[in-house]
């Protein structure tokens, strides 16, 4: 019983991870649909003007509704952006799916998982899984980059930012070298699974520190890509309890 319990799980994990997407898609699309309405507002606005019908109810409401709007869209302003960017990946890489990091760490959080480069990560990689991510290629102008600052004479963290192939056009030279040390290196490949399968020696986790009684096998391996200004996901394969999930490699296919 506890077996098929965690299969539905690992399913209903893996499916949350895939429909991410679908979900920030249609939160972002509610922009479009206010967009539509405000031009549906201000035409009818324009023509009772036209035609003297300056101080009408209709006219007031529709001001107060286009202020509402305006808001509304200052509010979502990155929403927008979050739709280019998708649509982006969606048309360069086409099998693959993509997700913010905001929502990696909700569903991490949601599932009690943490993610971290795979170079921590203890658990096995199926055959399958190892050969879909051999084969991904990334395009150099959406690879994801970690600027790393390191005060010197201090003991503040390092602090890391991250920045995509344009930076090295756009700063060439580094500022301040006798006060810090900057380093940049490519972002690794990233893993989302339970903390007993990472190394953590060394190591401390900010979030998702809540462990789950039953410690669910489902590893899901994310690239990192960088758009827009902002590092972001495209999730490249994900294997469960035995090592191959029909799930994931039936998403890859659609």
């Amino acid at each position: 019983m506890e077996t098929q319990d965690t299969s539905k799980l690992i399913e209903e994990i893996h499916e949350t991870f895939y429909t991410e997407v679908n979900r920030l898609l249609r939160d972002a699309n509610i922009f479009n649909k206010l967009e539509s309405e405000k031009q549906t507002l201000i035409d009818k606005s324009v023509r009772l003007k036209q035609l003297g019908f300056t101080n009408t109810k209709e006219i007031q409401i529709a001001e107060d509704e286009i202020n509402k709007i305006e808001k509304h869209k200052k509010e979502n302003k990155t929403k927008e952006r979050l739709i280019e960017t998708i649509n982006y990946f969606r048309t360069k890489y086409p099998g693959r799916k993509f997700i913010t990091e905001e929502s990696v760490k909700k569903i991490c959080n949601k599932y009690g998982l943490v993610y971290g480069p795979v170079s921590l990560y203890m658990g096995v990689v199926p055959s399958p899984n190892l050969k879909e991510i051999e084969c991904f290629e990334i395009k150099d102008e959406d690879k994801c980059y970690k600027r790393i600052i390191e005060y010197k004479k201090s003991f503040k963290q390092p602090k890391i930012t991250y920045v995509g192939s344009d930076f090295f056009e756009k700063k060439r030279k580094i500022k301040n070298p006798n006060k810090h040390q900057i380093t940049i290196e490519e972002c690794p490949l990233e893993i989302a699974a339970p903390k007993k399968d990472f190394d953590l020696t060394g190591m401390t986790i900010n979030d998702f520190q809540i462990e789950k009684k039953i410690e669910i096998p489902d590893p899901v391996v994310i690239h990192p890509v960088f758009h827009n200004g902002m590092k972001h996901y495209l999730i490249l394969t994900a294997w469960g309890e035995e090592g191959y999930d029909e799930l994931v490699f039936d998403e890859q296919k659609n």
